[in-house]
């Protein structure tokens, strides 16, 4: 079975320990102002994947026709299919400005091929699959259903692939359960989602750990780890419209992030930088919130625009943060939905929210969300497989 996928992309808010009383204490958030990327693409709908510590950013893009772009100093540069194709979608960048994503023919969502684009040009890593991340060494983590050089993968099983000098390996051993990977640091960590129902993973040195769940949890999705080995996902019951965005470290286990309203159906982290801050989204389906999560605070990230730099944009999916504090992301303008930048306004402090709520939980939807999470994407281009 073939879903579609999403990834989104975002920039993070820095905080800072302000005594308000004697008694009690709050935080302070920076600002941000607001950069409307999808005014560049020309096209109704974007959504910006990733950001490197550069500012550069890479967006999925569609209207007419689907396109990925490259986002550098200002300037966007379109980023073409491998040979034959006419549909590609971008996943993630690196700080050397490498980019890696998938291509293929028309929207069928089979014969995905993974690619690494660099210096403007794109080749084919010979794999058939969806590269999801990249780090600073150029390894690259992702699913594949089998074909191209792994024939005796066959579909439903999937496999979670390791892309390093050249040479591509399968991290799982067991190849009766689906494996996607979905996250990797500069050391070689990887996280994803492995079984049915689906469990969160890291991957370290060859050993592949079981994350579990948060308590009384069924499922659980890992997308993103930092350099820190500090791993972000989500966790829920039933995989409905149930989930519970966590922070998990090997000293303190999974942590539950929580969510932004009470009145929220679900949340689900999906990027952490090496400062421990966390973005993703919280809400329904046809109400989503992007959050931040730092020291402790979760913050509702349309809160944290500075005055008069908001470009009349309704922020909805935070994808997202660099090690500058930088997030990236999709939200609502015009009646559009673009994709934006969020950059710190550091002279400009906010007060922490006055209360945070305990998220609901998330399930089989980790994996409908994980669509989400790999965030925000052009339905036509992003195509994620399932078994």
């Amino acid at each position: 079975m073939v879903l579609l996928k999403w990834k989104s992309c975002i920039t993070a808010i820095t905080l800072t320990a302000i005594s308000l009383t004697a008694s009690k204490s709050a935080l302070a958030a920076s600002l941000y102002s607001v950069t409307d990327l999808g005014a560049l693409t020309g096209d109704p709908f974007s959504s910006a994947q990733d950001i490197n510590d550069s500012g550069e950013i890479i967006i999925n893009s569609s209207g007419d026709s689907s396109s990925s772009f490259l986002y550098s100093n200002g300037s966007l540069k379109k980023i073409s299919p491998l040979p034959g194709d006419n549909v590609l979608a971008v996943e993630s960048i690196n700080n050397l400005g490498q980019v890696v994503g998938n291509s293929l023919v028309g929207n069928s969502g089979f014969d995905n091929q993974a690619f690494i684009y660099s210096g403007g040009t794109t080749q084919s890593i010979g794999l058939n699959g969806i590269p999801y991340a990249i780090n600073d060494s150029g390894e690259v983590v992702g699913g594949t259903t089998g074909g191209g050089i792994f024939p005796k993968l066959a579909f439903p099983y999937g496999a979670a692939f390791l892309y390093s000098n050249g040479t591509t390996t399968i991290i799982n051993n067991n190849l009766e359960d689906n494996y996607i990977a979905y996250g990797i640091n500069n050391l070689g960590q990887a996280v994803g989602i492995f079984g049915s129902p689906s469990r969160a993973f890291l991957y370290d040195n060859g050993i592949i750990t079981n994350l579990g769940t948060l308590p009384g949890d069924n499922y659980s999705s890992a997308l993103d780890i930092n350099d820190l080995g500090q791993v972000v996902g989500s966790s829920g019951l039933t995989g409905v419209d149930d989930g519970r965005a966590f922070l998990y470290s090997s000293s303190t286990g999974l942590q539950n992030l929580g969510k932004l309203s009470p009145t929220d159906l679900f949340s689900i982290a999906e990027g952490i930088n090496n400062l421990g801050q966390v973005v993703g989204s919280s809400g329904t389906y046809n109400d989503l919130k992007p959050f931040l999560y730092s020291d402790n605070t979760l913050y509702n990230l349309n809160d944290l625009i500075a005055p008069g730099s908001d470009a009349g944009f309704t922020l909805t999916i935070a994808s997202a943060i660099n090690n500058n504090g930088q997030i990236v992301g999709r939200g609502a303008v015009n009646g559009e939905f673009h994709a934006f930048l969020l950059t710190p306004v550091s002279s400009v402090s906010v007060a922490e929210p006055s209360s945070g709520f305990p998220i609901l939980s998330f399930g089989a939807g980790v994996i409908l969300f994980a669509a989400l999470k790999r965030k925000t994407h052009s339905s036509s281009a992003v195509i994620q497989q399932r078994s």
